[in-house]
């Protein structure tokens, strides 16, 4: 590949900007997925019109990880780490900003689901309630200093290196130079086009299982209908776990390779942590933020694509007219419009779109944005802590809605249903909801497929809906939904 540069800034506190030729993000990043503390941000649905950007961070100087109790601890440590820095970029020439991709150094990691637990005051860790069986963190957190960013609707790539944790401007400077050359090095040999496709995947060393046997999650569907009609809750999520274990030729990141080519994704991510790794497809946005705006995209309304153009559109049609989707989903907008004004200004909060129609690969979904503003005094990670975990995949009211899932799911979701992306130490924020998400710990491989259960809602057809939201997730397994019947189990 060309060394030459295209763009090449230096800034006065030290971090440097250089362009490069264009690698593809997934070669650039294969010499790393088995290397803990790596992380790809992958927008690897490019036609999706939220795909544009992707990041590679590796090698943090400080990580952060807490478990579910230390949650308020673990939030006031990270906005310690970014306000430090906060003024990093201060000065930046507009024309420069407008170029560069939105991450440019700061936090990137997981905020597990099970952060509620030590940020509300939720059922104990123990029978009937959901029990901790996979044991991971609840937080980690990464602090990097230097980011490879790729945006894809311009064909730019550029290393961002700000030279962190030196503590004045000259190291910082050092610093910045030898991670880009460093960086450069590195991608010596990397292709411009895409990679072949991976090889299938190799037989389960133990076939794929969930929580709950389809008899038992229709039942609990039917038990969280009558408690909505009953006036406790207005909808909850309920979701089943699917376990297996990986042969010993797989990985997790070859794992990942296979799953974002069965459903590609506008806010997919591989995340290797210490200890496990995170291979997300999610299509799904939890908040965004950049100069005090904050935008959030929940997903509510699912329907499986059709095998010919006329059953796809009539497919379409059908999730667009339904007034159990339009009504899930309203309820959960105006949760999320409450949760956002305990940390925006005053009639900021406002929907713009409401109940889109949005396809990708392997779905069809609802989609609507509620964008605000946030108040004075406030930070992105308030905004996310305030409104952590996201409505859609809680329900209504949300504290009572999540004590109902700690009481019918048997295991805790960890990982699951939380959310995994950056806050820079700009304030720039963009993360996504952990869903169609799997969890690989050793060869331990989990995932959920959920959704919201309303007044109408009809537990087979809720039980077909986790299904079909957790086909991509199987078919890079190798497995396909008929064979989930053969070997279903009930755990705990």
């Amino acid at each position: 590949m060309s060394q030459t540069p295209r763009l090449r800034y230096v800034h006065p506190n030290g971090p440097i900007v250089e362009e490069i030729d264009w690698v593809d993000s997934e070669a650039a990043f294969l010499p790393y997925g088995d290397e803990p503390g790596a992380l790809w941000l992958d927008s690897s649905d490019g036609e999706h019109h939220t795909a544009r950007y992707s990041f590679i961070a590796r090698t943090p100087y400080t990580t952060l990880s807490v478990q579910a109790w230390q949650a308020q601890a673990g939030f006031a440590a990270l906005d310690a780490q970014l306000r430090q820095w906060a003024g990093l970029w201060d000065g930046l020439p507009a024309e420069i900003d407008a170029v560069l991709p939105p991450f440019r150094g700061g936090a990137a990691g997981l905020f597990g689901y099970d952060l509620a637990y030590g940020l509300e005051d939720l059922p104990p860790n123990e029978a009937p309630f959901a029990v901790d069986e996979l044991r991971v963190p609840a937080m980690v957190q990464g602090l990097y200093a230097t980011v490879l960013a790729f945006d894809h609707i311009a064909h730019r790539a550029f290393i961002i290196a700000t030279g962190l944790p030196e503590t004045n401007a000259a190291a910082r400077s050092d610093a910045a130079h030898a991670e880009i050359a460093q960086w450069k090095q590195n991608l010596i040999g990397v292709p411009s086009n895409a990679l072949p496709a991976p090889a299938l995947a190799p037989d389960l060393d133990a076939p794929l299982v969930s929580n709950f046997s389809a008899e038992r999650y229709q039942e609990s569907v039917a038990a969280t209908v009558a408690s909505i009609l009953n006036g406790d809750i207005f909808q909850a999520n309920l979701a089943q776990c699917f376990s297996a274990t990986l042969n010993a030729s797989d990985t997790a990141f070859e794992y990942y390779r296979r799953l974002r080519r069965e459903s590609p994704a506008p806010f997919a991510a591989f995340a290797r942590f210490e200890g496990f790794a995170l291979a997300s497809a999610s299509p799904e946005r939890f908040l965004r933020a950049e100069n005090g705006a904050i935008e959030s995209r929940p997903i509510k309304g699912t329907e499986p694509r059709g095998r010919t153009p006329a059953e796809d559109k009539a497919i379409a049609e059908t999730l667009l007219n339904s007034e159990k989707n339009h009504a899930e989903n309203v309820m959960i907008v105006d949760l999320l419009r409450n949760d956002l004004a305990k940390s925006c200004a005053d009639h900021s909060v406002k929907v713009p779109e409401l109940c889109v129609l949005e396809s990708f690969s392997n779905v069809h979904h609802l989609v609507s944005t509620v964008r605000a503003t946030l108040a004075a005094g406030k930070t992105p990670l308030d905004a996310l802590k305030a409104s952590f975990p996201g409505g859609s995949i809680t329900g209504a009211p949300k504290i009572r809605a999540m004590e109902i899932i700690a009481q019918s799911e048997s295991s805790r979701r960890g990982p699951s249903y939380g959310s995994l992306g950056y806050i820079g130490f700009d304030g720039r924020m963009d993360s996504n909801i952990i869903i169609r998400t799997a969890i690989v710990k050793e060869r331990t491989i989990r995932f959920h497929a959920g959704g919201g259960i309303v007044a109408d809602s009809q537990p087979e057809a809720e039980y077909i809906e986790t299904l079909n939201k957790a086909r991509g997730l199987m078919a890079a397994l190798g497995v396909q939904r008929q064979e989930i019947s053969q070997t279903e189990a009930v755990r705990g």
